[in-house]
């Protein structure tokens, strides 16, 4: 979801290879990630004539203009003749929150449109591209003569829009699972402390994180054990999110109006996953609350444990595209089990805990040959102070 180095926009004029115009189209989805969602992010740019660089743009927040308005826009059909635009994703054909991309630079005097990737929803899907060439521009997804960068931004350009891209392939939740850990692997003692293991630029950047995403994933141990609030506290972020907790018995509901979470956020912006075994009991504990997070029942597989893909289905149909798992080592765990983390976010601190008295976010994986060992692709690599990030995806 994050971008590791924005790059710098060009002068008016300089002259852009498609791959160089392709990256800071890239470049330029990553802007709104924070704000788009359920739709994708989406960056485009304008060459001119002859190559040179006229305009970029971004799609901003959901409901507003998209990537090629805000790169097309105050741009005089002078300059655009005979120009070509590049979109990380298909230019859409129908009309939703707003008007046609497509059906908008079909009425302009451009010679070609470049775009990374069709679009899987089926209201574009193709559609898009036509209704460009139906009205004389060219229209093609991105290639290159050069077979190594073509691959290398082919998986930018997956990585950019893949929460959105998940959700229309699977029609499922998009699952990041965020980790902070010792260098020898440890997330908590084990008696349950684990605040505080990263610094203070990694936790930072947690919260640019967490806004990237619709919701958080805790379970009840983390509750338990820091209560956090849980919320979005960035220097330059603004946001409410929403919270995800996992607590199969309802055992801590009973807490709800004490905890930081149900202070800090709307009552329907949190989530209280339980099993569908515990109703009449949860109901009663419903019933002494001041306030009522949403309960979603979830069926439970053989001992006991909540089914995660069933807890997912139902997360999908109230409306959420993406949720970033935090913890605890448990929850990570099970995800991890369960094949269902798409991507991770692994922090990693200067410091040892040992694992005789902690616990490790893998604990309950059991990889019993090393042919079976779950591999990072396509990781990427960040620091913030002392600490160390690796990102990648899972599936």
């Amino acid at each position: 979801m994050e971008l590791i180095k924005p790059l710098s926009i060009p002068a008016t004029g300089t002259k852009l290879s498609p791959e160089q115009a392709m990256k800071l189209a890239i470049s330029e989805a990553y802007k709104g990630a924070t704000r788009v969602s359920p739709n994708p992010l989406v960056g485009a740019v304008v060459l001119d004539a002859n190559g040179g660089f006229i305009s970029c743009g971004h799609h901003e927040f959901y409901g507003g203009p998209h990537a090629e308005v805000n790169a097309l826009k105050n741009l005089s059909s002078e300059t655009l003749k005979g120009a070509h635009v590049f979109v990380t994703l298909e230019p859409c054909a129908h009309e939703g929150k707003t008007p046609s991309c497509a059906k908008m630079m079909a009425k302009l005097p451009l010679k070609k449109v470049t775009f990374g990737l069709i679009d899987p929803n089926p209201l574009v899907a193709g559609q898009g591209a036509d209704i460009l060439k139906n009205a004389g521009i060219e229209a093609e997804v991105f290639s290159s003569q050069n077979a190594e960068e073509e691959k290398e931004i082919k998986t930018q350009l997956e990585e950019v829009c893949e929460a959105f891209l998940w959700n229309f392939r699977k029609k499922k939740v998009f699952v990041a699972l965020k980790m902070a850990s010792s260098i020898d692997g440890q997330v908590a003692l084990k008696s349950g402390e684990s605040q505080w293991i990263t610094g203070p630029q990694s936790r930072e950047y947690v919260h640019y994180l967490r806004a990237c995403y619709d919701a958080i994933v805790v379970g009840k141990g983390t509750i338990d054990f820091d209560n956090p609030s849980l919320n979005i506290r960035h220097p330059e972020i603004k946001k409410d999110n929403k919270v995800v907790v996992i607590d199969g018995e309802g055992e801590l509901l009973y807490r709800f109006d004490e905890l930081k979470l149900s202070q800090v956020h709307a009552a329907e912006n949190i989530f209280w996953c339980v099993a569908e075994e515990a109703k009449e009991r949860v109901d009663k504990t419903l019933s002494k609350l001041k306030k009522t997070p949403q309960i979603v029942y979830v069926k439970t597989n053989v001992g006991g444990d909540l089914d995660l893909e069933a807890l997912l289905a139902q997360l999908y149909a109230k409306g959420l595209r993406s949720v970033m798992v935090e913890g605890g080592a448990m929850t990570a765990s099970m995800f991890i089990s369960s094949g269902l983390a798409n991507r991770l976010y692994m922090f990693q601190a200067p410091i040892i805990m040992g694992s005789g008295g902690a616990r490790s976010w893998t604990e309950t994986v059991r990889i019993s040959e090393m042919k079976n060992k779950i591999h990072i692709k396509n990781p990427r690599y960040l620091t913030f102070g002392n600490d160390f990030m690796i990102t990648g995806t899972l599936s």
